[in-house]
């Protein structure tokens, strides 16, 4: 037989094999890994936002908690979430409220202290009490 028509029939064949609808365990498993990537994802998010909120305070965490990092801790956390039933962090609305907020009220905190601590620092001294308090 003729070289050229057997590599025809070849790519005929595996057209054929590899092009199917899949069966429904592979739709199944497909299912089950987008669900698990999914999860991952908002566990993984939850790290990142308190990473987000403790870089606030020290700035060296930033590069601790980075995406990566944090989406690895996710795929971590889903089994462990699985294995005790626990519902993945998107059906815990407070919880992203609780983050939200606290992504706006540590740096305001932080701000307005610090803007306070300069104010005491600059006001200006009334050296006359000051002189009466140290004269006994």
């Amino acid at each position: 037989m003729d070289a050229g028509k057997l590599e025809a029939l070849e790519g005929l064949v595996s057209e054929v094999d590899g092009e199917g609808p899949p069966t429904p365990e592979q739709q199944q498993q497909a299912q089950a890994e987008e669900q698990l990537e999914v999860g991952a994802r908002s566990w993984g998010m939850i790290a990142f936002t308190i990473g987000g909120g403790l870089s606030l305070l020290a700035p060296e965490l930033k590069q601790v908690y980075s995406e990566d990092a944090c989406m690895q801790w996710g795929r971590s956390m889903m089994p462990v979430a699985e294995k005790y039933g626990w519902n993945s962090p998107g059906a815990l609305p407070e919880l992203g409220l609780l983050m939200c907020t606290m992504g706006l009220a540590v740096p305001s905190f932080l701000t307005i202290r610090e803007k306070v601590r300069q104010a005491k620092a600059n006001a200006p001294v009334d050296v006359e009490s000051k002189t009466a308090e140290v004269a006994p």
